[in-house]
């Protein structure tokens, strides 16, 4: 086993209240950050100043920025806006939806264009109707009850994420498993639910590939899926704070061949992918952590309020 794959690079301080959210730019040179502040900050990733700072009128939960541009970004918030930011001159578009609740997932499609929006029950796919205009054109159903449902039985998207040029979504949902849906039927393609243990699901990523999809769950770690498999893969465990039931950050790294899962305790963990090998646990302070990463980069966010509120850049000490 390689130690140290990664070494911290920069400490990053901005925010004021918990980080939560994190996203590299598609050339990874920019690190967007959201926190419970409600600001927005874009960060340069080798200087780790800043470039950018915005407040939006409530906390930002998600984001995504387009692939097609270098400068426009997607962000989901509290107050159930989802709010398009160009050329980062503040959040002076928003997506038309029609939904008042919170977004809790994005996604956006290279080819087409589409957006995926999680919002409150509803997943919904908008598209550019004008110059930065977008509009919700279809609403997927709702997914099927399962037979053993726990206590929580609340529809809510945690993660959203396209395939096949933006003619099929993966929806990854609380406490309704796993759908692929086809956007042009709007039918299910196929289904996968967790076992009861891991039922809850925080957040999902999709491998480089299109392949795999990692996904993490309330309760112990994360799960690898390749796409439509019933059962996992992998199962990597992660400690919990039982105090706590958080959604936990997940990532492909290294062009899929390594996972990252972040943490409760402040302990983010990095895996090999296929074997399930612990390659290096990365020690932040703070309870709880978020990370995103781009290329040779990971970032972390602590949870906390003012000194305890910070990112952590970590950068591979070899190649990626």
């Amino acid at each position: 086993m390689q130690e140290n794959l990664y070494s911290v690079y920069k400490t990053l301080v901005g925010h004021t209240d918990s980080i939560s959210c994190l996203q590299f730019s598609p050339k990874g040179h920019l690190l967007a950050s959201s926190g419970d502040d409600s600001q927005l900050i874009i960060w340069e990733t080798l200087t780790g100043t800043i470039r950018h700072q915005i407040t939006t009128a409530s906390p930002v939960f998600s984001m995504i920025w387009d692939p097609r541009y270098k400068t426009r970004l997607f962000c989901g918030c509290e107050n159930g806006k989802t709010l398009l930011i160009d050329r980062f001159q503040g959040p002076d578009h928003e997506v038309l939806t029609g939904t008042a609740a919170p977004v809790y997932a994005l996604d956006i499609d290279a080819v087409t264009g589409y957006l995926a929006i999680g919002i409150g029950s509803e997943v919904h796919v908008a598209q550019e109707i004008s110059g930065n205009t977008f509009a919700t054109f279809t609403i997927l159903p709702k997914p099927a009850d399962l037979s053993d449902m726990l206590p929580d039985n609340r529809v809510r998207p945690r993660s959203v994420h396209f395939l096949k040029n933006g003619t099929r979504l993966i929806v990854s949902y609380l406490n309704h498993g796993i759908v692929c849906w086809d956007l042009k039927t709007r039918n299910a393609l196929w289904h996968i639910v967790p076992s009861l243990s891991r039922r809850q699901i925080g957040y999902a990523a999709l491998s480089h590939n299109g392949r795999y999809l990692i996904v993490s769950n309330m309760n112990i770690g994360m799960n690898l899926y390749a796409l439509g498999e019933k059962e996992p893969l992998q199962s990597f465990l992660q400690p919990t704070n039982t105090g706590i039931n958080f959604p936990l950050g997940v990532s492909f790294l290294h062009r899929g061949r390594a996972v990252v899962c972040g943490s409760q305790t402040g302990s983010v963990k990095i895996w090999e992918t296929l074997s399930g090998e612990h390659l290096q646990t990365l020690e932040h302070k703070g309870l709880r952590a978020y990370q995103g990463n781009k290329f040779a980069f990971i970032a972390v966010g602590s949870v906390g309020t003012n000194e305890e509120t910070q990112i952590v850049l970590w950068r591979a000490t070899g190649g990626t």
